[in-house]
């Protein structure tokens, strides 16, 4: 599964991943796996490696604890993994994930929530940033720690003052130095693409995209199912740092994949996360 550098190689991507507690971790990877697999002979792709970015919330560590067991180092239970092992690669923010002939890459991120609510992916690092610092930090502490830096669509987070602060963000970032913006399988087929988007295609900014699923079981098997095609030179040899200079690349080629959200389930999980939020459930 390791590339040289400057091989073509087809990866797929969820560029937005959690793992929740009400998972169970071997399900979510064989979930995962087969998602990857549907989508790529649903558009005819040649096989590749499926990639789950993780994009982990402030106290949670599942990456440090899937490379704990990797190594023999973990401090707590074993996690059950089912027929899939996890091994270390050359790269301390990537591990691979084993299962008979299926293979997936798992890298670290973090989710941060800043000051003015809006959220920040910062991909392909396992430095923990804390919640509640200004944006202007927590891109600042992204770019230091050379994360990738995504703003997620979110339902309503894009309207209002928060839609105008991230107007400022689009304007002032450069393309090609590791910002983008993200979509999400969240988005329902009726919520039409964000004027935000346009606004990042014309300074030559991309949108990546990712399941983002909620904290629910019935979300457990969502990884894997939305996001992007990535063709370009990557090393994988060393996982993330190979992918992150692929998406810094303007050469790279991003082909979306994924179906937007029907309009019930939409609804169901806006309304379970409002009542989990209010302590309802």
């Amino acid at each position: 599964m390791q590339g040289k550098a400057g091989d073509e190689l087809s990866v797929l991507i969820d560029a937005h991943v959690h793992l929740h507690d009400c998972f169970a971790p071997a399900a979510f990877l064989t979930s995962a796996h087969d998602n990857f697999e549907r989508v790529r002979q649903r558009h005819g792709w040649r096989s590749g490696v499926g990639v789950l970015m993780l994009t982990e919330c402030e106290g949670v560590d599942w990456f440090g604890r899937l490379a704990g067991q990797a190594t023999g180092m973990a401090s707590g239970p074993a996690i059950p993994l089912g027929p899939w092992t996890i091994e270390t690669t050359a790269d301390p923010s990537a591990l691979t994930a084993k299962s008979g002939a299926g293979r997936l890459l798992i890298v670290s991120g973090r989710q941060v929530v800043a000051t003015e609510g809006l959220e920040v992916l910062l991909l392909g690092t396992r430095m923990m940033v804390p919640d509640g610092r200004p944006l202007a930090t927590v891109m600042a502490e992204g770019a230091r720690c050379g994360a990738l830096r995504v703003i997620p669509w979110g339902a309503g987070k894009w309207l209002f003052r928060r839609g105008r602060l991230l107007s400022d963000v689009i304007a002032s970032e450069p393309a090609g130095q590791g910002f983008f913006l993200g979509d999400g399988a969240g988005r329902p087929f009726f919520w039409g693409s964000p004027s935000h988007f346009q606004q990042a295609a014309k300074r030559g900014l991309r949108v990546l995209g990712g399941t983002d699923p909620f904290p629910f079981p019935s979300e457990a098997g969502r990884a894997g199912s939305f996001g992007f095609r990535l063709e370009g030179a990557i090393d994988l040899a060393v996982p993330a740092e190979g992918i992150k200079a692929a998406l810094r690349d303007p050469a790279s080629r991003l082909t979306p994949f994924g179906r937007p959200e029907r309009a019930m389930p939409f609804l169901r999980n806006q309304i379970a996360m409002q009542r989990r939020k209010r302590g309802g459930s």
